[in-house]
């Protein structure tokens, strides 16, 4: 008969009481383990395995002792009870042995709980197998299942529990759930048992007896006892752990303060990295520093147990994972227990480099600078490893003290060296300085002396707040430029020394410098130091710190002679041009008078006409001549004519030069003149004196202009003892100018004879006059003299060495001789005019005559066996001039006579060994030209015919050639 059994409910209430606290005991018992190392981690596994194994027991005995079937007496087997006491604390106890309480994996966790839950389950029904009663026990699987499906989970639930870092309300929470899932196992396992009755007995429900009660009581309270020691020890331990964990790390502070004090550097940290790997229980332990631009690693300390390398070198930052580098960038300290199991090191290459330097755990305190990660401190383990919080906080501190210490340090090195250095340094800037002076000294030396020394005009205006200026300095060249003496003007306004002409100018020049605060060059034109003046003038602005313009430092330079000089040589510009129409109207001028002045002569000598026409024919032969002479004076004028030194009457000259003097002087100047007989002729050109004496004559006109006398005088040098004291003797005539002008102060007689210096103003003269007489004089061995007084007039005197031979009287008319009969003529000219009228006289003189329109046509007619005994050519002509036929026929026909023709009469690029005859000519000249040309001829034969030329003549065609010459 089966039989049911009762529970004694205070019995029940007490065996969970005693389930949940001996899981709390338990759970206390194992943070122990967890905090402890060697022996100590040994004794506090067999606590908690004698306090989890015996409060199961105890809660089990309890449980059992509640229970009671109506009339049936129960005893229990004292062996099989104990034994099933020590199943549960030797299945408890390899439970927690077999766990890692450093690394709680879920393998671990389900053989811990496996144990357990065998200690756990063989424990309840060995026990049930203890007890005695008249009757059989079998058991309903399910049930059983049941059970040791709560056993295994309460285990289980109870190991992972303790494998977590709880706090005390969460740990009172746990132990509630444990305790009552044992309790729940027991009873579920009671439930699996069916008591058969081997006889009947009094099915009347019952309660416990109370020996069952007192003994449940009694097991209960010894239970709790030892419970309780067992929580003392554990907190008197942890109090003492806690102590000395305290005292450690005091310890260490000192010891790390002690050595990066005391040491260098490097070695302090290698000492310091030492202590913590050795507080800490680690593998691995140093420093490193981070190099922003390489983006590496550099591991320069680093200490080891000796179970792993060391880690020394430049690393990739990368290496150590992308996220825990951005980490320790934002200055976050990278606590990781188990690298292999963790999301922040779940990167290929982190766990590559993890496996290369056999690390598992890591903790790492990073030192942040300007926004930049620095250096690190790191702790590395070989094996996985929950990071305690005190732990983590205590690894803070330490790497700020050794992040203080490092920079301190580093300062410290800073100043030693800056100390070491200090004196040299200070000797350096000291040298620095001395030659900064010494070249300051320099560059202001060379300004002072370039600012007074210079030729320009140097100056420095003041800028006042209120926009006036005032003049700070000027050098010496700029006041004697201007007239002003520094001690006069300085610190004085520009409006108050400058004349009124001037200011406006200045002060414009000045505000626009302040206003654009940009270099300014400018040319000034005023009044100043009694004329007129020109400034070029360049302002440079100075400015203070607020960038307004306080001071204009100014260069100016006195360009008024540069400025004549340039209207001067516009002036002389004009003349050249003029010169340059004058001489190619007067070449055709000349060319135009030659068949006027022929044909006149023609019918001059034919005597043709009455009385009367040959007077008219006369007349206009005299003013052919005298147009003659005109074109010759313009050609003079445009400088045609070469300076041809000869006797020359200058009184003769002066007289026919006198009307036009007159002329050129106009009405309001009386023109006197005193020209002796007999003053004797003078070395000179009569075309350049001639030239001269107009000059003079206009510079005199000018000089009067309300009129007055002009006197020439002419004479001998010992006629006048103001004589120049240059001249080397007495053989010297004069042709001096007077005039009653208003005459020239010192100054200006001692600038006179300087090209294009003058006083007539610009546009009026070219100051060239004085300057050509100056030096027509000089160049012909004589002087220049001037007299003058301002409001007495002036007298310029030109000395001109005599000539040793007397003037030439006017040639008589050529008379035309035998020797010019018969011989032909090659004629060449292009203009039909000039041509016609040369043929003429050629004729007239018995010449047979060929004619040529041109020096190509003539070479032509040469060139194929042509070859006229006289060649008469002009010069200038289309394509060939007559200079390049006559060198070509001479080198053709040397035995050929030439006559070179032009309008030119210097011969402007014609061989001098040419003769010459300038146009216009009449009959006779033409004549006499031809007379000197057979006479220079003669005397080449004569020479040729001597025996020191025989030699060298061809006897084949010389012989011949002479012949034709004689004959």
């Amino acid at each position: 008969m089966t039989m049911p059994g009762t529970h004694d409910h205070n019995l029940v209430i007490l065996s969970v009481a005693v389930a949940i606290f001996a899981s709390y005991t338990a759970l206390t018992l194992a943070r122990r383990i967890r905090a402890s190392q060697g022996r100590a981690r040994l004794a506090w596994l067999a606590a908690a395995a004698i306090a989890l194994g015996g409060g199961i027991w105890s809660m089990h005995f309890v449980a059992m002792l509640s229970f009671s079937m109506p009339g049936m007496p129960m005893k229990y087997e004292l062996t099989l009870t104990l034994v099933s006491l020590a199943l549960a604390v030797g299945f408890t106890g390899a439970g927690l042995a077999s766990f890692n309480w450093q690394h709680a994996s879920r393998a671990r966790i389900v053989i811990a709980g496996l144990l357990i839950a065998t200690g756990v389950v063989a424990m309840h029904y060995l026990g049930m197998a203890a007890m005695r009663m008249p009757a059989s026990l079998s058991y309903d699987w399910r049930w059983v299942a049941v059970s040791v499906i709560i056993a295994v989970v309460a285990a289980t639930s109870a190991i992972w529990l303790v494998s977590r870092d709880r706090q005390t309300p969460w740990q009172l929470l746990a132990a509630v759930i444990m305790g009552a899932a044992i309790a729940g196992m027991h009873y579920a396992g009671m439930a699996a048992a069916i008591f058969t009755m081997n006889s009947p007995v009094d099915t009347v429900p019952g309660a416990a007896s109370f020996s069952q009660t007192s003994l449940a009581i009694a097991v209960t309270v010894i239970t709790v006892l030892i419970l309780l020691l067992s929580l003392g020890a554990a907190q008197l331990d942890r109090m003492f752990v806690r102590a000395e964990r305290r005292e450690a790390r005091s310890m260490l502070r000192l010891k790390v303060a002690d050595i990066l004090r005391g040491s260098k550097t490097e070695d302090a940290l290698t000492e310091v990295a030492e202590l913590l790997c050795t507080h800490f229980g680690v593998s691995r332990a140093g420093l490193g520093d981070l190099d922003p631009v390489a983006d590496e690693f550099d591991y320069r300390i680093c200490w080891t147990d000796g179970s792993v390398p060391p880690l020394n070198g430049r690393f990739p930052a990368a290496a150590f994972g992308v996220k825990i580098v951005a980490a320790l960038s934002a200055g976050e300290t990278v606590v990781i227990d188990d690298l292999f199991a963790t999301a922040m090191s779940d990167e290929a290459r982190t766990l590559e480099t993890a496996r290369n330097v056999d690390t598992r755990s890591i903790l790492v305190v990073p030192f942040v600078r300007d926004g930049q990660l620095r250096t690190i401190v790191y702790l590395n383990g070989r094996e996985p490893r929950a990071w305690r919080a005190d732990e983590i906080a205590f690894m803070e501190e330490m790497a700020e003290r050794i992040r203080l210490v490092i920079e301190r340090i580093a300062v410290e090195d800073q100043l030693r060296q800056l100390n070491s250095e200090l004196e040299a340094r200070v000797e350096a800037r000291t040298l620095e300085l001395q030659h900064a002076e010494g070249a300051r000294r320099e560059v202001d030396a060379l300004y002072r002396a370039y600012f007074e020394n210079t030729p320009d005009s140097l100056f420095v205006i003041a800028v006042t707040a209120e926009g006036s200026f005032l003049v700070e300095q000027i050098n010496p060249s700029h006041a004697r430029d201007v007239g002003f003496a520094l001690d006069r003007v300085q610190g004085r306004p520009v409006e108050t020394i400058l004349p009124p002409g001037a200011v406006d100018q200045v002060l414009e020049s000045y505000r626009r410098v302040v206003e654009t605060g940009e270099i300014d060059h400018r040319r000034d034109f005023f009044e100043l130091n009694g004329g007129p003046q020109h400034w070029d003038t360049t302002l440079v602005p100075l400015k203070g710190p607020d960038g307004r313009v306080t001071k204009i430092m100014g260069a100016s330079r006195n360009v008024t002679a540069q400025v004549n000089a340039e209207e001067a040589l516009r002036q002389s510009q004009k003349l050249e041009a003029m010169g340059q129409l004058t001489g190619g109207v007067a070449h055709d001028f000349n060319n135009l008078l030659t068949p006027i002045l022929g044909a006149l002569d023609r019918l001059h000598h034919k005597g043709l006409g009455d009385e009367r026409d040959r007077r008219l024919i006369a007349g206009a032969l005299q003013s052919a001549d005298r147009a003659k002479t005109l074109v010759h004076r313009l050609l003079s004028f445009a400088r045609r004519q070469p300076l041809r030194p000869e006797p020359v009457n200058l009184s003769d000259l002066t007289s026919d030069m006198l009307d036009l003097v007159k002329t050129t002087v106009g009405p309001r100047v009386k023109v006197d003149l005193e020209a002796p007989s007999d003053v004797p002729s003078a070395h000179a050109d009569a075309n350049q004196i001639e030239m001269a004496l107009l000059n003079l004559s206009v510079n005199a006109r000018d000089a009067m202009p309300e009129g007055g006398t002009l006197r020439i005088s002419v004479g001998r040098a010992t006629d006048r003892p103001d004589r120049p004291a240059m001249l080397p003797n007495d053989e010297f005539v004069f042709l001096c100018v007077r005039d009653t002008g208003v005459g020239m102060d010192e100054q200006t007689r001692q600038r006179a004879i300087e090209p294009f210096f003058s006083t007539k103003g610009i546009g009026k003269g070219t100051g060239l006059g004085l300057s050509m007489a100056h030096g027509l004089a000089a160049q012909l061995g004589g002087a220049l003299s001037i007299d003058s007084q301002p409001g007495t007039g002036t007298e310029i005197c030109l000395w001109l060495p005599q000539s040793e031979a007397a003037a030439k009287a006017p040639q008589a008319e050529p008379r035309v001789t035998s020797i010019l009969a018969g011989g032909r003529v090659l004629l060449v000219d292009d203009e039909d005019e000039v041509r016609e009228s040369t043929a003429q006289m050629l004729e007239d003189l018995n010449f047979e005559l060929t004619i040529a329109s041109s020096a190509v046509e003539a070479w032509e007619m040469i060139r194929t066996g042509f070859l006229p005994e006289i060649l008469i050519t002009d010069h200038l002509m289309p394509q060939m001039s007559g200079c390049q036929l006559a060198l070509a026929t001479r080198r053709v026909s040397p035995s050929t006579r030439i006559l070179v023709i032009s309008g030119y009469t210097e011969g402007d690029g014609i061989d001098p060994s040419l003769p010459l005859l300038a146009k216009p000519f009449a009959k006779a000249d033409l004549a006499l030209a031809l007379e000197r040309l057979s006479a220079d001829t003669r005397a080449t034969l004569d020479e040729r015919t001597s025996p020191e030329g025989f030699g060298e003549r061809n006897h084949a065609s010389g012989q011949n050639r002479l012949a034709d010459e004689i004959d």
